[in-house]
């Protein structure tokens, strides 16, 4: 008899860890999205949230909006870079001798030396944007002094606008990409953007060699899958790609896609990824 209930225990085990391994391969990538709250509350004029707390290791991300008239510091850090990305409202901001005039859909991360930046915001306008701080390692460091010189700025701004097209294989000709910050300027961090009208789409693919994250810009109105996970993703909302997860966007008819990739690179050998975007002065039809 105790070799049978020996016997029985065993089958159960088994049974049960099959069950577990089953549960494990059918369970679902969950994509996590957070909208930004864009109404500052009534009498405030600095007004912040967290976003997507823990989800990129190492990196803090906010939401910050300041209501004008007013100026506000936000110091820096030499143990992190900060990129702050402008998602509505203008602005100036002054970084040591700098005076950069700010509009939506534009980015500035100070970079060498700068110990705090200003945000000088006039009467009429509220100024949203999302900030990113990130741990530097010593890696990082190091890369940063061997960046080419042509690389490095005091002061990195640019409106997405402005932006270099690419094309990629993955995408329409219809869809307008640009690289916002090309590699080599933050160390493992690359960011770009995607546009188009609907109806279209940015096919299926993955890279487990990076941590990304959408933005969704001004009127954004676009479907994110993720595996067999889907969700809505709209203007002012940042979602987290699961990462290795195989994932693609759709876009339907007098809809827009509007929306800013983030990819955080696990090691610098992971940036070989950028080599499937295209720039369009060099792309061979």
């Amino acid at each position: 008899m105790k070799v049978l209930s020996f016997l029985k225990n065993k089958i159960l085990g088994v049974y049960s860890l099959i069950a577990i391994v089953v549960l494990s391969c059918n369970s679902t990538n969950q994509i996590v999205v957070q909208d930004l709250n864009m109404d500052v509350p009534e009498g405030k004029q600095v007004f912040s949230e967290p976003l997507l707390i823990g989800e990129i290791a190492e990196t803090k991300i906010d939401h910050l909006a300041f209501v004008g008239p007013t100026k506000q510091t936000i110091n820096l850090s030499s143990d992190n870079i900060t990129m702050f990305l402008f998602l509505k409202g203008n602005a100036n901001l002054i970084a040591d001798t700098i005076v950069k005039s700010l509009v939506p859909e534009s980015i500035a991360i100070p970079i060498d030396n700068i110990n705090n930046v200003e945000f000088d915001v006039p009467a009429g306008e509220v100024l949203h944007f999302v900030q990113f701080t990130k741990k530097l390692s010593e890696q990082d460091k190091e890369d940063f002094q061997n960046f080419p010189d042509e690389n490095k700025y005091q002061l990195f701004y640019t409106r997405f606008v402005d932006c270099e097209p690419y094309t990629e294989k993955i995408k329409s000709p219809n869809t307008t990409s640009r690289t916002v910050l090309p590699a080599d300027i933050v160390p493992r961090v690359s960011l770009g953007t995607v546009e188009a009208m609907g109806p279209d789409e940015v096919g299926a693919h993955k890279h487990p060699m990076l941590d990304q994250l959408f933005l969704g810009l001004t009127d954004n109105d676009i479907t994110v899958f993720a595996d067999d996970a889907s969700t809505q993703l709209k203007e002012f909302a940042l979602l987290h790609i699961p990462i290795g997860s195989s994932h693609w966007v759709k876009v339907e008819e007098n809809k827009r896609m509007n929306y800013m990739w983030m990819d955080f690179f696990l090691t610098k050998e992971g940036q070989e990824w950028l080599k499937t975007h295209k720039p369009m002065s060099t792309d061979k039809k």
